[in-house]
């Protein structure tokens, strides 16, 4: 492997606008790339770009930074190269110093973008680097694996990815690198990951049956998630010993996602900030946002979405009403925005897409110097970077599983409620243990394994004054995969547990005089249905239950039934369903089943949750489809108020009447909206400020200025 020619580019030359430099990404609200993963077998790929072109349409949609490839999914490298292959069609030529070059003229902070994991030429060269999965196909069959060259992260193409990050480091001048693909596919079975194992675990092959109760299955997990964690450090390692000033961010849209992908406690401190791109609807950003916003080292952290509807569509784009409407989500969760569009293969870019999001972010842009602050929430949401699975997968094959996973089914649902029911709420994990005071209700949907460090956090949440809200089998098995004789906060939730069943089936909660009032029109005689897993549980001296379990009608065999599409309720039973009970100081509601999952109980979950937190951050008499979000301004003396609009259809029509109830604790002096600097008439009475916001479209903001 030859080393690097260590040729600096060009330093720019025109003022760098305060963006460029140390911790730039603090100032960069607005950025910009265009996917470059063009192989080179065709002479026309690439033949017409145009680097002027390239750099231009970064100024029309309005970036602080861009985002730029010097080497793609495809392996191939858009520099001269001396460690890798550099794109054959570039003739030699050098486009990534241009690319910085230019940017950097026009006041542009620039991001190397590189692909680890992802990398078609090297798969192609190197068979052994391969990653296999465990029938010994190689590329974890991933998507069109034809196209994707898929490779294991504790094979020796570690050794060849960092050759080639020193020798972007020592050749460019930049202000970040982002690895993209800093994930796992698949499973690896490949003979790497089997020595590696031996020699750190050893006792026999690589499991393959799938257990999270059984340590050694659990204990495969945990050494894929501290594989992939150790891989990214490599990456972030080299970049900081060769140009310490620069950011790196690793592809952050797996946090959220099932347990395959790895993505857990080791990778995220890999990263100066997060950045993930989503294509999903409305839930789908929010919940991200505040994931990534919390579990961040720095901010902002970074939403991205594509101008196409997905990936996989060159041609296709998303209604300008929907772009617009992502870009103000961001703002309204203080969130930068990077836009992604691609480039044609012969290399030439389409302009429509930059100037579409530069009209967009000329219309927002009152709103980029307003931004910052921390979250204000009343409500945590726990995200168990731990639990990401389904228990009902217990003892099936790897090859027989999917991505089903309960835990983030759970939170998602959750994060449903109390968006539509505008109740102050966040997204943490594991890092915020040290910091629960700052809630008044912390929800555990589905937390199957749960740490002794992490469980003796919530105890002492609870005795302190804290409420909890914990749903099915959460505690019950450790981080290790040990499966406990009782839930680890057994005292906290005043239940036993007496049987568990991950499967699902179908039964019937049914209100006790106690838990009336949560459950409203539902009745004894028809309670409402649930078709999740249950954990039979014994109620604890001292504990109130609120509901109990009804059974559906005997079956003495499949042929009888007692409806003919539906299976009532019939066998009433004492067996508690939802219980409440007191905890020290605090109170913790324990649901045997998830309430959280089961539409028509969505009702009765809210009224249980504003029961455990009667005096909210802010309330508002809103359409479920406006988001309420809050931020903290202490340097500017100020809370920041957003309230964004996201219909279904768009565009969204406009909402009239919007009330909004804040309690900040202390006394504001006046109201102002952002953007259009409007003074709001407002009132304060016993502690809570109200205005009425005026017509919203989209986004609306405004500052509560403290006296």
């Amino acid at each position: 492997m030859a080393t690097s020619s260590r040729r600096p580019a060009a330093r720019p030359t025109a003022t760098r606008s305060g963006l460029l430099g140390s911790r730039w990404y603090e100032r960069a609200w607005r950025r910009s790339t265009i996917d470059m993963h063009i192989p080179d077998w065709d002479p026309k790929f690439f033949s017409e770009f145009d680097v002027e072109q390239y750099v231009d349409v970064y100024t029309r949609s309005r970036a602080q930074s861009v985002l730029c490839m010097a080497q793609s999914h495809t392996g191939l490298f858009n520099y001269p190269t001396q460690v890798g292959v550099q794109h054959r069609n570039l003739g030699g030529r050098d486009i990534v110093a241009e690319m910085i070059r230019l940017s950097h003229e026009r006041g542009m902070a620039f991001e190397v973008y590189v692909s680890l994991i992802f990398d078609r030429w090297a798969y192609d060269a190197h068979p052994e680097w391969r990653g296999q999965d465990s029938r010994g196909c190689t590329g974890f069959e991933f998507g069109p694996h034809t196209r994707y060259g898929l490779l294991c992260p504790n094979s020796p193409y570690r050794e060849y990815v960092r050759a080639w990050i020193r020798e972007l480091c020592e050749r460019y001048e930049f202000e970040g690198m982002f690895f993209d693909m800093t994930y796992w596919p698949g499973v690896c079975y490949c003979a790497h990951c089997e020595r590696r194992w031996a020699a750190e675990v050893g006792g026999g092959p690589l499991p393959r049956t799938v257990d999270w109760t059984d340590p050694r299955w659990v204990r495969f997990q945990r050494k894929r998630e501290e594989w992939l964690g150790e891989f990214a450090a490599l990456a972030t390692g080299t970049v900081k010993k060769y140009r310490p000033s620069a950011s790196v961010e690793h592809q952050s849209s797996t946090f959220p996602s099932s347990w395959q992908k790895g993505a857990s406690h080791s990778l995220a401190p890999q990263n100066d900030f997060l950045m993930g791109d989503f294509y999903g609807g409305p839930l789908q950003g929010s919940f991200a946002r505040k994931l990534l916003g919390e579990l961040s080292g720095a901010r902002p952290f970074v939403f991205a979405t594509s101008y196409s509807p997905d990936l996989f569509d060159h041609t296709g784009h998303k209604p300008d009403a929907l772009l617009e409407a992502k870009a103000c989500a961001a703002i309204a969760d203080h969130s930068a925005f990077l836009f992604i569009d691609a480039i044609n293969p012969v290399g030439t870019v389409n302009p429509r897409p930059h100037d579409t999001i530069g009209r967009i972010h000329d219309r927002l842009a009152p709103y980029y110097g307003e931004l910052g602050g921390e979250r204000v929430a009343d409500i945590a949401l726990y995200y168990s970077l731990d639990s990401k699975f389904d228990l009902r997968d217990n003892g099936r094959s790897v090859d027989d599983v999917g991505l089903s996973d309960t835990h983030t089914a759970s939170a998602m649902n959750v994060a449903t409620r109390l968006i539509t029911a505008h109740l102050p709420f966040t997204i943490i994990t594991a890092r915020q243990l040290q910091d629960l005071s700052r809630f008044k209700v912390l929800i555990l949907p589905q937390v199957h394994h749960l740490s002794p460090r992490e469980a003796a956090a919530i105890r002492a949440f609870v005795r302190r004054g804290g409420a909890l809200y914990a749903s099915g089998a959460t505690s019950l098995v450790t981080t290790e995969g040990r499966r406990l004789a009782d839930f680890q906060l057994a005292d906290v939730f005043g239940v036993s547990l007496v049987r568990a069943d991950w499967s699902a089936c179908e039964h019937y909660l049914t209100p006790t005089v106690a838990g009336a009032a949560a459950f409203a029109d539902w009745t004894t005689e028809l309670p409402p249905l649930s078709r999740s897993s249950v954990c039979e549980v014994r109620a604890r001296r001292g504990t109130a239950v609120l509901a109990t379990t009804t059974l559906p009608w005997p079956k003495p065999d499949p042929s009888s039934f007692s409806s003919i599409h539906s299976n009532p309720p019939w066998v009433r039973t004492a067996q508690p369903e939802i219980v409440r009970h007191r905890f020290g100081a605090g109170q913790a509601i324990y649901a045997a089943s998830m309430l959280e999952d089961v539409e028509n109980l969505r009702d009765v979950f809210l009224r249980l949750i504003r029961s455990l937190a009667p005096n909210r951050a802010f309330e508002a008499d809103a359409p479920a489809t406006v988001e309420v979000t809050l931020f903290v301004q202490p340097d500017r003396r100020r809370h920041v108020l957003g309230l964004l609009s996201f219909q279904h259809d768009l565009p969204n029509l406009p909402v009239d009447g919007i009330e909004v109830r804040v309690r900040l604790g202390r006394a504001v002096r006046r109201v102002r909206q952002l953007a259009t600097d409007k003074v709001i008439p407002h009132r304060v009475q016993r502690g809570v400020l109200t205005f009425k916001a005026p017509r919203l479209h989209t986004l609306a903001m405004f500052a509560l200025e403290h006296r």
